[in-house]
Order: structure tokens, then C-alpha cells, then sequence
């Protein structure tokens, strides 16, 4: 073992025709969770809490802008901010007008982390 990893975007496995890089599985990290989302421009995704998997969420916009949207208020996600929101806190992720691309980073506070079956492989 090397000790590093380093892939492109393109060589890391993806879901849903390209929508989600996986970059835990891709990089063989095993600590924490990391995927990479294209959100196209105007979008918002479904709204998720992370309640089951008790992880706090690390939100870097890589390229374009959005937001992280809890209930009423709209967090802004640029090159300038970061969010971060704890198990149990609802939160859409939303893009502007160029789209986002947004590293997701989660783990479980003070836990071992356990990735869940639907990010393990890709399509």
C-alpha cells in the first residue's frame, strides 16, 4: 500500500448518469464519507436529514454557486462559505443560475464510520 490515492472526477465511480461521484469508494477512504454532486443550474435536491445514519454534513462548493437551504433560511454555499449541519437537521441543497458542484463530507461524531450499501460501488 502507498499510503496516497489520487483519481480524476472521471475515474471515480458515479450513480445516477453522473450526478454523484463517489469519492470514499473511489479513493478508498475508509474514516468518512465524500461524494462529489453536479447539481444542474435551478436545481434543488430532496430534502434529507441524515437522521438514520447520525452524520454531521460538510458542505464546499467546488465550482458554480447554491445554497443549503433549512427551513426558511438559505445558507449561502460559494467559494467564500462552508456549511456544516448536524444528524436530525432537514436540508436541501440548491444551485444557482451556473449550477454546483458540491463535496459532501460525512461522518458520525465521536463513531466509527460505516458507509452506507448504496454508496459502495457505482453504477
Amino acid at each position: 500500500m502507498s499510503g496516497y490515492s489520487a483519481k480524476s472526477l472521471d475515474e471515480l465511480p458515479s450513480l445516477w448518469d453522473g450526478f454523484a461521484h463517489l469519492v470514499r469508494p473511489g479513493l478508498e477512504i475508509t474514516a468518512f464519507g465524500a461524494n462529489i454532486m453536479n447539481l444542474p443550474p435551478n436545481y434543488s435536491t430532496k430534502s434529507h436529514d441524515e437522521s438514520e445514519s447520525g452524520q454531521q454534513e460538510l458542505y464546499v462548493a467546488l465550482q458554480g454557486s447554491g445554497s443549503v437551504d433549512i427551513g426558511d433560511e438559505q445558507l449561502p454555499l460559494d467559494a467564500e462559505h462552508l456549511v456544516k449541519v448536524d444528524a436530525g437537521t432537514g436540508r436541501v441543497l440548491s444551485s444557482g443560475p451556473d449550477g454546483l458542484r458540491v463535496l459532501c463530507v460525512g461522518g458520525v461524531p465521536g463513531g466509527v464510520y460505516e458507509a452506507p450499501e448504496w454508496s459502495s460501488s457505482g453504477e
